[in-house]
C-alpha cells in the first residue's frame, strides 16, 4: 500500500459499504466483542481485508471508521424520517417514499427550521 494512502480520500460505493458492514457484523456474530468505544483494531482489519479481497480497493483504517461514522449518522437520519407519518421504507428498492401531504409538511418544518436557524 501507498505511504501516503493513509490520507487518500476514498469514495465508498454500496458494494464496498456492504463487505465493511457485513464483515464487522460477522466478527460481532462470532462473538468477537467490541471495544465499549466501537470496533476495534482487529474488526477493522477484517473489514478492510473484506473490502480489498471483494471490491479490489485497499482502504486504510481511517477510510472504514469514517465511513462508519457517516453511515451511522445516516442510519439515524432514516429511522427518524420512518418515525414520522407518511414515510416508508420499500425494502426491495432500498428507498424511503413519502406520500405528498406528508411530504409538504415535512418540507415545511424543514424551511421554517431553517429560517430560525439564519437569524
Amino acid at each position: 500500500m501507498d505511504p501516503n494512502a493513509r490520507n487518500r480520500h476514498v469514495r465508498c460505493s454500496d458494494a464496498m459499504d456492504g463487505c465493511m458492514i457485513i464483515a464487522l457484523l460477522h466478527q460481532v456474530l462470532v462473538g468477537h466483542k467490541r471495544s465499549d468505544n466501537g470496533f476495534s483494531s482487529y474488526h477493522v482489519s477484517k473489514a478492510i481485508d473484506s473490502v480489498y479481497n471483494e471490491c479490489g480497493v485497499m482502504v486504510s483504517d481511517k477510510n472504514v471508521r469514517v465511513r462508519l461514522k457517516i453511515l451511522k449518522k445516516e442510519f439515524l437520519e432514516v429511522r427518524q424520517l420512518l418515525s414520522m407519518s407518511g414515510f416508508v421504507l420499500y425494502p426491495d428498492t432500498r428507498r424511503v417514499t413519502v406520500d405528498v401531504i406528508a411530504g409538504e409538511e415535512f418540507l415545511k418544518v424543514q424551511y421554517f427550521i431553517n429560517q430560525l436557524i439564519r437569524h
